[in-house]
């Protein structure tokens, strides 16, 4: 019997060969595979053939014989390919240096500009998340009965500490957290500070980075841990470790040493401090309390679990610490006491009362978001403007590749990773800009300390790499497919025309136009608001005059008597709240209706000491007790909302009291200018209830004055915190608070202006050099500069026409509202702004058209004809 049709080759290592085999080669190797099969049947057996089958199969296993997929075959081509394609894109770059400058600098700009956005809502949102512990720590919370249903708050009872290491199992630290506002006294200067007190712990679940000294300086009961800024502060150039400082907290003062100094916060950190204090020297701490009292203190308590514990194994001991809770202090029953993780605790802010983060601010993120994308849009605009036009001096390129056989999508990956290319480098040099140049004065204006940290922010990367995708497909795939989807035909033929009249890039231009317009009127508004409010009237004179304040009743006629004596000193006077600052609000009653009004109580010389404006009527006189005692001074706008004249007839009533209006004020601004004047009545009150003193001092000498009242102030208040000052500087903050905004809204406008005129200069120098022949045509038939002029700058003349009516209209809608929200008192959006915005933009479309103008001008028309 033949041996063929007898014994065939093993099924399963054929079948194997079958499928790792290249389709193309499987016959050959196959046919060999079997021949050699029957050969070693012949001589050596079936057993032997059989095995020796099993060796060949796998022998054939080649890279060359395996059957490679499609997808396989195409990625080796496709990395050769997208080599090829970055090398063009790089050489195009490099070739076209202007525009690729216009490109990455704008885009780079706009980087810059989310970046600084993109940290200051990550240092909100991402609180804490840079702790290396963030994962295990949880925080310990209570629910309870509230007036309006169930409320959780997030610190419980103080003496559940004690319990976490017996009911607690898995914990491996723990720690309270108190928060305090101590003066701290150093050098017989008094500062406010916001301090932690906590479990020396602390310091082991919390990872700070320490400049001086060590994280267990907490350890010693009598030593404090600084921030830099406050060592900066107290001791300057000092070496800070071991030099003293008091604390006063609830009265009591206590000498501590610092044990450390920590290095700049974040404003990724959790906690906003300024030192921390080892909670045993809390004046409050439980120890000295009563069982009752110690559980009726609350703080906040935090646990850091052993790793990859899960936090349910806790609920037993909970179970056991709220029932513990609930036995001692019935009059307060827990519902529920549970654990929150940590890097869950921003994102639940309105559901955790007393929580670690209680706000948000969402006003300044909108409008830094709104602005980094405002840049960013009119960035993608330039460079998708730029874009199309540069692919009019590639057509030929193009044209050959389609016929060549390139298909759309390979032409479309090919200008997207050019563009990536470009948004690449864009990100690189956004992220100098960002560090060098935009959070530097970022920060110097907000107060704040936002930092680039590569090297341990992953969130900044996770941000980098969807800033690349974002702006590599929003800017390049328009032009990509744009461009790709011209006929190669037409191209050839020469009868392809892109871009130099494109409608789309009419439309993105316009666009680009109306945003400047509106950067530029929103800027003008602003700095316009800003100098008429700093030109204003306050209603009063601030100047020579100098406010303390007063910590007791106690303090007040020793510091008044003590001041009185300083030679600068003309008049003094107390007050219960003091112009600049909050006054409190009060109900009065005239003829049975109740009206609000602002109430200062003040002593009888105090209208004189500010030198309130008299409009009708008199000031307060000392001597009379009718005055002191049944007479109020109201101001303006009390007549007007009251609808009253002076004099007032009848009597109005205030605390159950009627008094008499003697005389009217002048209305005067106590506020800032973002709150209108409110009515105000002025009524003369007994000194122990006044919490300030003003000093009217002689002309000049306000200033120089300050220190010689704030060491009596010290001198007559050894533990009191001084927080007087001149009252030309009672708004200092607020001013720098709308200068901020201003220089920030102003910057943008700037840079959108820079970034107009740069897309505008691509377009029109792309736009010239490929219709210059056209002009030396025109020109050696004797057209005139003029002409050739308005055919340049007709079609942005007309743009700039439509931009001004958008512009405008938003601008008048968009910018007042935005005024009315943040001032009180503004210049509104008139003609200076308005007509700045569009003078502005106008000079930019002259020069930048007429240096390209200017080309034409110098053009010879013989050199270029003859080099077509």
């Amino acid at each position: 019997m033949d041996t063929k049709s007898k014994h065939l080759p093993p099924r399963w290592p054929d079948r194997f060969l079958e499928f790792y085999c290249n389709p193309d080669r499987l016959e050959q190797i196959q046919g060999d595979a079997h021949e050699l099969f029957y050969l070693d049947l012949e001589e050596k057996g079936l057993r032997y053939a059989k095995f020796r089958f099993l060796i060949h199969v796998f022998s054939f296993f080649r890279w060359g014989n395996i059957r490679r997929t499609k997808t396989t075959y195409q990625s080796f081509n496709q990395g050769a390919m997208l080599k090829n394609y970055f090398k063009i894109g790089w050489r195009n770059l490099v070739k076209q240096k202007g525009t690729t400058f216009i490109s990455v600098f704008g885009l780079a700009c706009a980087v810059g500009c989310c970046m600084v956005a993109y940290l200051f809502i990550a240092q909100i949102w991402f609180k804490g998340m840079l702790q290396p512990n963030k994962n295990e720590i949880y925080q310990l919370t209570y629910t309870a009965e509230g007036e309006n249903g169930l409320v959780t708050y997030g610190a419980v009872a103080e003496p559940i500490s004690e319990f976490i290491p017996e009911e607690l199992s898995h914990v491996k630290k723990h720690t309270r957290v108190s928060r305090e506002f101590p003066i701290l006294i150093q050098n017989n200067e008094s500062y406010r500070g916001r301090s932690l007190f906590v479990d020396p712990a602390f310091m082991d679940m919390f990872v700070y980075r320490m400049e001086y000294g060590y994280p267990g300086a907490l350890r010693e009961p009598n030593q404090v841990i600084l921030t830099k800024g406050l060592s900066e502060k107290l001791f300057g150039d000092t070496h800070p470790i071991g030099q003293e400082l008091s604390l006063v907290v609830n009265g009591q003062e206590k000498l501590y040493k610092v044990g450390g100094v920590l290095a700049d916060l974040k404003d990724m950190d959790m906690f906003n401090f300024d030192l921390l204090v080892n909670i045993e020297t809390h004046p409050s701490s439980s120890a000295n309390l009563s069982l009752k009292d110690a559980w009726e203190s609350e703080l906040w308590t935090f646990v850091q679990l052993e790793k990859g514990t899960n936090p349910s194994v806790l609920n037993s001991g909970l179970a056991v610490l709220k029932k513990q809770q609930n036995q001692i202090n019935p009059e307060k029953p827990y519902q529920k006491l549970e654990v929150v993780a940590y890097t869950d605790l921003v994102y639940k802010i309105g559901e955790i009362e007393n929580g670690v983060r209680d706000f948000l601010g969402l006003a300044p993120q909108i409008l830094l978001g709104a602005i980094g994308l405002f840049i960013l849009i009119l960035a993608i605009f330039n460079y998708i403007n730029i874009s199309v036009l540069m692919a009019s001096r590639r057509l030929k390129e193009i044209g050959v590749r389609k016929v060549i056989g390139s298909r759309k999508s390979q032409l479309v990956f090919q200008f997207l990773s050019e563009n990536l290319m470009v948004c690449f480098f864009a990100i690189l040099l956004g992220c100098l800009f960002a560090g060098f140049i935009f959070l530097p004065g970022f920060n110097d204006i907000a107060s704040k300390n936002l930092k680039i940290d590569l090297l341990n922010d992953r969130y900044v990367w996770m941000f980098l790499g969807g800033m690349l995708l974002f702006t590599t497909l929003v800017s390049g795939l328009y032009p990509a497919i744009y461009v790709s989807s011209f006929k190669p035909i037409s191209i050839l033929k020469g009868n392809q025309k892109i871009g130099s009249k494109s409608f789309f890039t009419s439309v993105l231009l316009t666009f680009q136009f109306t945003l400047a317009i509106i950067s530029i009127v929103a800027g003008v508004a602003f700095v316009q608001t800003n100098y008429i409010n700093a030109n204003r009237d306050w209603g009063y004179d601030s100047g020579d005059k100098i406010f303390v304040n007063v910590p007791s009743v106690e303090d007040y006629l020793p510091l008044k008597n003590k001041l009185s004596v300083l030679a600068s000193v003309n008049e003094i006077s107390g007050s219960q709240d003091y112009i600049g600052s909050w006054i409190r609000e009060d109900e009065l009653v005239y003829e049975e209706e109740t009206y609000e009004i602002m109430l200062l109580n003040a002593e009888a010389t105090y209208p004189d000491v500010m030198d309130l404006k008299l409009k009708e009527g008199r000031m307060f006189n000392p001597e009379l007790i009718s005055d002191t005692q049944e007479s109020v001074i109201v101001n303006q706008t009390f007549l007007d909302q009251l609808g009253l004249e002076f004099p007032v007839r009848k009597k109005i009533e205030l605390d159950s009291s009627s008094y008499t209006v003697v005389g009217v004020v002048e209305d005067f601004h106590t506020v800032f200018f973002q709150n209108g004047i409110e009515p105000m009545v002025i009524r003369a009150s007994q000194d122990t209830t006044f919490n300030y003193l003003t000093l009217k001092m002689s002309a000049g000498t306000a200033a120089s004055s300050i220190e010689a009242v704030k060491k009596i102030w010290h001198e007559t208040v050894p533990k009191g915190l001084f927080t007087g000052g001149l009252q030309t500087e009672v708004f200092n903050r607020e001013k720098k608070d709308v200068q901020g905004v201003s220089t920030i809204i102003l910057f943008s406008a700037i840079l959108a202006v820079i970034l107009a005129a740069l897309g505008l200069f691509g377009l029109v120098s792309l736009n010239m050099g490929s219709r210059i022949k056209d002009f030396c045509v025109r020109k050696v038939f004797g057209a005139a500069m003029g002409d050739l002029s308005i055919k340049v700058a007709k079609r942005y003349l007309i743009i700039w026409g439509i931009a001004s009516v958008l512009g405008t209209g938003i601008s008048i809608v968009l910018i007042s509202a935005f005024l009315n929200s943040f001032f009180a008192f503004h210049a509104g959006v008139g003609v200076i702004p308005v007509g700045l915005g569009l003078l502005i933009l106008l000079l930019v479309i002259a020069v930048t058209v007429s240096t390209q103008i200017w080309k034409i001008v110098k053009a010879n028309p013989a050199a270029i004809l003859k080099a077509e």
